[in-house]
């Protein structure tokens, strides 16, 4: 083999190391980019590679995030599944309001279109839908009909879906939003890896490693 192409190759190998080092490396502060969960987790298409992302409405983190969200979810794969869920913390009651809006908004098939827009209510428009007046108005103004919006949400499994928002925080060892999953297996966020571009560059890294997996 030729010196150039020699090198060429030596090149790539430390690329492919230099990833694998940077998708479990410390961030320098104590945190870990990826946490493996104690627990893997089930996911809900077998067969596919599932992303989850946790956050709650209210959270201005999750707000500033959410273009970048919206901007990788575009350059998903087919064998890659994406997903939002909202979660709750135990003895925040404040959050049942948006878990609530969330749930009926999905119940609908209607989060794709309205998701954004619960983001720019709370953050920008500063209305409070966790009140159920101001939440009535505002699907209104959305052109969603209202009662049956209603009917979601005070749908007598609500408190189901509630629960089971409690309980990711035990299951995929939460603690901040947002917060994603890849795969049932591996834990990570914007705060832990440094901003919403680098953490997507490692999630997508990590989904690379998965579909070896699954091709073996």
């Amino acid at each position: 083999m030729h010196l150039p192409a020699l090198f060429g190759r030596f090149v790539m190998i430390l690329s492919l190391l230099f990833v694998g080092r940077f998708a479990l490396a410390d961030d320098g502060h104590g945190h870990e980019p990826v946490v493996t969960l104690t627990k893997p987790q089930p996911v809900a298409t077998p067969g596919k590679i599932e992303v989850i992302e946790f956050f709650w409405y209210g959270c201005p983190a999750c707000n500033a995030t959410e273009p970048a969200v919206e901007a990788w979810e575009k350059t998903l794969p087919k064998d890659v599944v994406f997903r939002r869920e909202h979660v709750l913390w135990t003895g925040r009651s404040d959050m049942d309001g948006h878990a609530k809006l969330f749930n009926a908004l999905s119940m609908l098939n209607l989060l794709p279109t309205h998701h954004r827009a619960v983001f720019d209510a709370i953050h920008r428009d500063k209305l409070e839908l966790r009140d159920q007046d101001t939440l009535a108005k505002w699907v209104a103004q959305r052109g969603i009909d209202q009662r049956r919006f209603m009917a979601a949400y005070q749908a007598f499994d609500m408190n189901a879906r509630l629960d089971r928002a409690r309980k990711f925080g035990k299951d995929y060892q939460l603690q901040s939003v947002p917060s994603f999953v890849v795969n049932g297996k591996y834990l990570t966020s914007p705060g832990a890896v440094g901003d919403p571009q680098k953490m997507f560059a490692l999630i997508d890294q990590l989904i690379a490693r998965e579909r070896k997996l699954i091709k073996r």
